[in-house]
């Protein structure tokens, strides 16, 4: 089966600018509980081992996996064969898992990142990116933009997401793990599509391609 194979990364230090001398500790004690959950969540759990229904502990909250992504056409269905690279100008963008997960925060996680909710459902999808160009270029898939079946638009989940610069070199390839949070746990979700703004050419700030993107069906886990 295949696996996840990148993990998110947590930025926090911004957060801490401007903060008071009287909730400071708070604050990073907090920020420090969000960067073990996000490293643990995104980077050390096996998806895929996780039996139907069941809920699993991490260091900051519960999580259920739910639902999967899938795509044949792409090779997002857990064969044995090779993923097809989507094409967008002269990059290209591998998915390699789409997973959908039910998540119970606690700690810095809920205070900070989920507003106090008691649960949440994320959405985690896992990419390579590869340059074959002799061009630098400016990528950002990992702003990657989710729309649901149920009519939501979401923004990339910033402590759950795996930043890159975005800056490609000629031959360069980076790996991200983007997640969205959804608004609605109880939506039937039965759909997403990912959609990626183009890269651009350094030189002269010109798109080489329209934005891309791709519809994932989601299936029960």
């Amino acid at each position: 089966m295949k696996k996840l194979l990148t993990a998110a990364t947590v930025s926090f230090c911004c957060l801490l600018a401007g903060c008071g001398a009287g909730i400071k500790e708070e604050v990073k004690e907090d920020l420090t509980n969000i960067e073990e959950s996000g490293v643990e969540l995104q980077g050390e759990i096996d998806y895929g081992s996780a039996e139907p229904g069941e809920w699993l502990e991490s260091s900051n909250g519960k999580f259920k996996v739910t639902s999967y992504g899938y795509n044949q056409a792409i090779g997002l269905d857990f064969t044995e064969n090779p993923f097809v690279p989507l094409e967008t100008g002269p990059m290209e963008i591998t998915i390699q898992d789409v997973w959908v997960m039910d998540f119970k925060p606690e700690n810095g996680q809920k205070r900070v990142v989920f507003g106090g909710k008691d649960e949440v459902r994320v959405v985690t999808a896992s990419m390579v990116i590869d340059n074959y160009s002799d061009m630098e270029i400016s990528f950002n898939p990992d702003e990657a933009a989710l729309i649901t079946n149920t009519g939501e638009a979401i923004e990339p989940l910033k402590y759950w997401t795996s930043g890159i610069d975005g800056n490609f070199t000629p031959g360069a390839t980076k790996a991200t793990g983007v997640s969205w949070a959804l608004a609605d746990v109880e939506s039937d979700l039965t759909s997403v599509r990912i959609i990626i703004e183009p890269p651009i050419l350094k030189e002269n700030n010109t798109p080489l391609s329209e934005p891309l993107e791709v519809e994932i069906e989601i299936l029960p886990y």
